[in-house]
């Protein structure tokens, strides 16, 4: 699955045309995100229908009583994330100048990759955790959600330390919706997720 978003991503940034070598950076995103998001999600579907037995485990020590709370904050931090690409692909996002002015939209297409990519890949690896526990797997595991949740979280950063800001409102808002899904990666997954999870190797 995740194979398939990397050769996409590729095809988007390496377009054949014999004009432009690029498509335009608007949308690039907009392909990065279909495919990625079909790839996340697609891949939480085949992941949880092909592992019947296994997955049941998958919140691993995560208390009951709070595993209610972190799904609905999963649906705030997906609706955080789809505001934040909102922004940035149909409003002036794509525009601004990213970590204080230094960096255009380019830097903000790499951490989106690296977030999708890794999105799509800790629900395998954690199932082929479970299968055959080791310290290998695990780590792979841990790996893929810090990655994920850097990469949201600098995306984050680069959003609200931009320049060349005109709607101040909805940046603001996107800003605060990009915080949410950076809090949930970073917060509920890679540390608090991990910490609960046992480890049997």
């Amino acid at each position: 699955m995740h194979n398939i978003l990397w050769r996409g991503c590729y095809l988007i940034i390496f377009n054949l045309g014999k004009e432009r070598l690029t498509m335009s950076i608007q949308k690039q995103f907009i392909w990065i995100n279909i495919i990625g998001g079909l790839s996340v999600l697609g891949g939480y579907v085949y992941a949880l229908l092909d592992h019947p037995i296994l997955r049941g485990q998958i919140w691993g020590g995560v208390p009951e009583n709070w595993q209610p709370w972190i799904t609905m904050f999963m649906f705030i931090s997906g609706f955080g994330y789809c505001y934040g690409m909102y922004y940035l692909i149909f409003n002036e996002g794509l525009n601004l100048k990213f970590f204080g002015g230094r960096y255009d939209s380019s830097i903000m297409r790499t951490f989106l990759m690296l977030f999708l990519v890794s999105a799509s890949m800790w629900i395998h690896s954690t199932f082929n955790y479970l299968e055959l526990p080791n310290a290998n797997s695990w780590n792979m595991v841990r790996i893929e959600l810090w990655c994920t949740a850097l990469s949201i979280l600098f995306m984050t950063i680069g959003l609200a330390t931009a320049k060349g800001i005109k709607n101040t409102r909805i940046h603001r808002i996107s800003v605060i919706g990009l915080s949410a899904i950076s809090f949930h990666c970073l917060f509920l997954d890679a540390i608090l997720w991990t910490s609960y999870f046992p480890t049997d190797y």
